[in-house]
């Protein structure tokens, strides 16, 4: 319910009432209709009209500027409120710890002791502007300088959603973005195998236990994340579907400890069919966890069953499997793609098999299609069968060309 009262003038006071109250207080603010309509009675009428519409959906909203002493909050003194209020509730234990850390080793010098409602667009965009690396001085890769503005954003836009300051400062500061030099440098790096590359790594894995040898193929052909993987308990593994079954992630909490948590988004859940013959490596696998259990001496895993583990029951701390890989691959002075990159080959397999986007959207369980196309990168084979297909076009073999 939303009314306006004349107050004299070109004044009048648009009311509401806040739905989300149980009392539902009343809500006002004052406008002033502008001179040049305030000349036309219908004009008047039509403009409080608009106004007080936009006044009642901001009440219902609960965008309403906070008044009093919360409106007076620094920097400091709100980052704990976003913590408890927004940080803990919609992120993972370990982005809290890196965010928190960003926000206390780079934020707080900068904003800390400034009033939120008193902070600028044009200061923001100054400060990333001039974001250099504590140690060096030189300016910060732009990765580094994203991770400090996604951190100043969720904060600023927390405190314009709960109403503590009536503008959001960072709706004026772009994202960063990288240069042409950095660009190319990324373009430069290898992110995924290709399918040679995969043949040989297949054999070269023969040279790590069963475990890590499935673990990494299992990456590799399912394109799963690493904390998936490790979650995975043999109860998860279907033989009768050939399918793996990923619902959790072994991650870490706020303080670096082992946690088993929510997989990444909703659409990460589901079934994941794997080929045959990994799946009866699978069963070569168990027969020896539970050989294994049996002549454990000090089982931790408790009623836990971890396909994959660290010899007790217990599951790999998130970083071993990233560790491994990287010494696996110095040791055999094999050609180093970062352990995600196994995810990406997934998607580049897939791709060279000829599976549409959809179906690679759906096999690496990406909730968006724009995301799987960032998963199937330039292939040297596609591209090879495209130019190919132009072979025809070669004038001698036209009957017309001279």
């Amino acid at each position: 319910m939303a009314w306006s009262e004349h107050l004299g003038g070109n004044k009048y006071k648009l009311v509401a009432r806040d739905p989300s109250k149980v009392n539902r207080p009343k809500k006002s603010m004052v406008v002033e209709v502008p001179t040049e309509i305030s000349k036309s009675k219908t004009k008047t009428d039509r403009w409080i009209t608009l106004e007080l519409a936009k006044w009642a959906d901001t009440v219902e909203s609960g965008l309403i500027p906070i008044k009093g002493k919360d409106s007076k909050l620094t920097f400091r003194d709100f980052v704990p409120k976003w913590k408890q209020g927004y940080a803990d509730q919609n992120m993972g234990g370990y982005t809290v710890k890196n965010t928190m850390a960003i926000v206390d080793s780079r934020l707080m010098e900068e904003f800390g002791d400034t009033r939120l409602d008193k902070i600028t667009t044009l200061h923001l965009v100054t400060y990333f502007a001039e974001l250099t690396n504590i140690k060096t001085g030189e300016l910060l890769a732009t990765n580094t300088k994203l991770n400090i503005y996604k951190a100043a954003k969720s904060i600023f836009d927390a405190a314009s959603d709960w109403g503590v300051i009536s503008s959001n400062p960072m709706d004026g500061v772009k994202r960063p973005g990288q240069s042409k030099k950095e660009r190319k440098q990324i373009r430069s790096r290898k992110k995924h195998y290709s399918w040679a590359e995969v043949e040989q790594l297949l054999i070269s894995l023969y040279k790590l236990p069963i475990g890590w040898r499935l673990y990494f193929t299992g990456c590799m052909l399912g394109g799963f994340r690493r904390g998936e993987l490790l979650a995975v308990e043999w109860s998860n593994v279907s033989h009768d579907r050939q399918a793996i079954w990923i619902d959790t992630q072994i991650t870490f909490d706020e303080e670096g400890n082992i946690i088993e948590g929510e997989v990444k988004t909703e659409s990460s859940e589901g079934w994941v069919g794997m080929p045959a013959w990994y799946m009866e490596e699978l069963k070569r696998l168990e027969r020896i966890w539970r050989k294994e259990k049996l002549q454990c001496k000090k089982w931790k895993g408790k009623d836990k069953q971890y396909v994959f583990h660290g010899g007790d029951g217990q599951p790999y701390y998130p970083t071993t499997p990233t560790l491994t890989w990287r010494r696996f691959l110095q040791k055999h002075e094999l050609t180093h793609v970062k352990l995600h990159g196994l995810r990406h080959t997934a998607g580049m397999l897939l791709r060279e098999s000829g599976s549409d986007l959809k179906t690679i959207q759906e096999r690496l369980r990406h909730a968006k299609l724009d995301m799987s196309a960032e998963y199937t990168h330039e292939s040297d084979i596609i591209n090879r069968e495209v130019v190919d297909k132009l072979e025809v076009l070669n004038p001698k073999n036209i009957k017309i060309a001279p």
